[in-house]
């Protein structure tokens, strides 16, 4: 029961050790791409910049573990989370989930 136990941490805390590996790298490309289209072609007049940096900072923290759950519970080969060994897969679905959904929470889309 305990060896069970401590397997199943081990194997928690090695995925999101791994998560968060491979993910920083694409989470913070994406999360300055984020800032350039929200900082210059929908930035609407009534959002302050702390609104945005919360948005930002929420979308960062929210794709994080939606791609961390992503990772938990990925269906096929652990071999095709990453695309040609580069782009997190879970990364990506995860911050096509978040962006949206903080943008049109913040007011940035209507």
């Amino acid at each position: 029961m305990t060896n069970a136990i401590f397997s199943s941490l081990y194997t928690f805390f090695d995925a999101v050790f791994l998560a968060f590996l491979v993910n920083l790298p694409i989470q913070f490309i994406i999360t300055i791409a984020q800032w350039l289209v929200m900082a210059r072609f929908i930035a609407p007049e009534d959002v302050s910049f702390c609104d945005a940096i919360r948005c930002l900072l929420l979308t960062y923290i929210s794709a994080f573990i939606l791609s961390l759950i992503i990772w938990l519970l990925w269906p096929l080969s652990p071999d095709l989370v990453l695309y040609r060994n580069r782009i997190s897969i879970p990364a990506v679905i995860g911050e096509l989930i978040a962006i949206p959904f903080w943008l049109k929470h913040y007011g940035y889309l209507k």
